[in-house]
């Protein structure tokens, strides 16, 4: 009995001390004009904290708070499920005793072939690092790895088509140029029949999670088969606590590391890649079940939206008897923002396509950045939820460090 009273006395003690003791850090935290939900906020502090996720934000007048993360990058993330409009506050960052496990906390799970990010212990999305071949019969030179496939629906349908009957060469959530010259001569990372070039896994560099996220990253290589490495690409893929829906962000960096420019050329398709399901594949006579369905920003749909541009383009139909699909946001710094896009006619791909512009290039040591954002959800997107990502991307909540 007395060893109960001590512990809860000592326990007391640390909860008081906790809630006493000064904050890390202070900021004000201002919402905007709109509400805001399941917001992802990233924080240069420019102070060294303790990675982890033993932290959170509390509002100094009401108290309420938000669980903090800590990143390896130095960034605080904080993921702010609910906040009214025209809600200006100071918040305080403090330390907590341990860190909060949520329902909802994504969690990595690795393997040899790659690694799965879950949510509520449901998968989101699988990393393809090692070679994957394509089917029994069609040539080797449409291998691939540095790809996100499969990409899951809350529900657990697969949304995405590696090695798709009829365009073997496109893979899932993937990124390449088409159009390219190099050395003075064409090269081709998308079409891999063209045995031009190719693009590939080389690393997993680092992988966390925490509270707020589950990440990777990752170094990819686009190769030119006659010259070799021509573009080292980072990636970093981000995925968020959420319920209802799932949100996951992609970062990429893209630096020529070779002696020689690489010009992008003037053409109608290349770049950031979405292969929907098998099932909507029309050539694929095993699995097709029906046509996707595909509207923009702008209110476009289907092949009315090829080479229009769009903040953001949502790709939906039925998986498995049930509807789902994936909404993509560009973010407004991308080249270009809001990029041209490439939505096939027959075919269940689309792409951001910012060479449909005009050309452009990435000279030696220069680096070609785009990062999304993907809203994968059951049924047809949510206007509200999309309304509140848009919100989130283009006027994102100020915050301001007051010490």
């Amino acid at each position: 009995m007395m060893l109960k009273i001590a512990f809860r006395y000592v326990l007391t003690l640390m909860v008081l001390f906790a809630c006493s003791s000064p904050p890390l850090m202070r900021f004000t935290l201002e919402s905007g004009d709109v509400a805001r939900k399941n917001s992802p906020l990233l924080i240069s502090t420019g102070k060294e904290l303790p990675v982890g996720s033993n932290y959170e934000l509390v509002n100094e007048d009401s108290q309420e708070s938000f669980p903090a993360q800590v990143l390896a990058s130095g960034e605080l993330l904080v993921f702010i499920d609910s906040m009214a409009a025209e809600s200006i506050g100071n918040y305080a960052l403090r330390q907590t005793t341990s860190e909060e496990e949520t329902a909802y906390r994504p969690k990595i799970s690795p393997s040899e072939e790659g690694l799965e990010i879950a949510v509520d212990g449901n998968p989101v999305l699988f990393y393809q690092t090692a070679t994957a071949f394509p089917p029994e019969g069609l040539p080797d030179y449409y291998k691939r790895s540095g790809m996100i496939h499969p990409l899951y629906s809350p529900d657990g349908q697969v949304l995405t088509d590696a090695f798709p009957a009829g365009h073997t060469h496109q893979h899932a959530i993937f990124n390449a140029w088409v159009n390219t010259r190099f050395k003075g001569e064409k090269v081709d990372f998308w079409n891999q029949h063209q045995e031009t070039g190719t693009v590939e896994h080389v690393d997993l560099v680092h992988t966390e999670e925490g509270v707020n996220t589950a990440l990777f990253e990752s170094i990819l290589r686009h190769i030119s088969l006659k010259d070799g490495e021509v573009l080292e690409e980072k990636w970093r893929v981000m995925v968020y606590p959420t319920a209802d829906y799932y949100l996951f962000d992609l970062y990429s960096e893209q630096t020529n590391t070779s002696n020689d420019t690489l010009f992008v050329l003037d053409y109608h398709y290349g770049g950031m890649g979405f292969r929907g399901s098998r099932e909507w594949n029309e050539v694929d006579s095993v699995h097709f079940t029906n046509s996707w369905n595909i509207l923009t920003s702008e209110g476009y749909t289907n092949e009315n939206a090829n080479h229009t541009h769009a903040a953001w383009v949502a790709a939906f139909g039925e998986v498995d008897g049930e509807t789902a699909g994936s909404t993509i946001f560009g973010f407004p710094d991308n080249f270009r923002y809001p990029q041209a896009i490439r939505v096939h006619p027959t075919m269940p791909y689309w792409v951001y396509a910012p060479m449909v512009d005009g050309e452009f290039y990435i000279a030696p040591g220069e680096t070609f950045k785009s990062s999304f954002r993907y809203y994968v959800h059951q049924g047809e997107p949510d206007e509200r939820v999309i309304d509140n990502i848009r919100n989130d991307l283009m006027n994102p909540i100020q915050a301001t460090i007051l010490d």
